[in-house]
C-alpha cells in the first residue's frame, strides 16, 4: 500500500513541486493550502488515512506553529516534516 502524504502550504507553486517530486517517488499525495484546511483533513475519518505531513511554518490562517501545537494537543502520533522559507534556527528549534 502506498504511503498518503498531505503537503500543506499556502503557495500553490511550492505545492505543485512538493506533489510532483514525491509522486516520482511513488507516493501519494494530498494538497491543502492552509493550517486550518490540514486540521480538517486530518481530523476526517471518512477519508484515507495520512501518513505523514509536509507543513509550511508561514501560512495566513493558521501557521504551521499553530497546527504543530493543535496536534500536540490531540496527542496525533503522526511524521511531520516542517519547511519555511525564512532561515531562522529560532523557528527550527521552536518547531523540534
Amino acid at each position: 500500500m502506498t504511503a498518503t502524504i498531505l503537503i500543506a502550504d499556502d503557495d500553490a507553486i511550492q505545492r505543485r513541486l512538493l506533489e510532483q517530486m514525491l509522486r516520482r517517488f511513488g507516493y501519494a499525495t494530498e494538497l491543502v493550502d492552509g493550517g486550518e484546511a490540514a486540521l480538517a483533513r486530518l481530523s476526517a475519518t471518512d477519508q484515507p488515512r495520512i501518513d505523514c505531513l509536509i507543513l509550511d511554518l508561514v501560512m495566513p490562517d493558521l501557521d504551521g506553529m499553530g497546527v504543530l501545537g493543535k496536534l500536540r494537543e490531540r496527542r496525533t502520533q503522526l511524521p511531520v516534516i516542517v519547511q519555511t522559507s525564512p532561515n531562522s534556527v529560532e523557528s527550527a528549534i521552536s518547531a523540534m
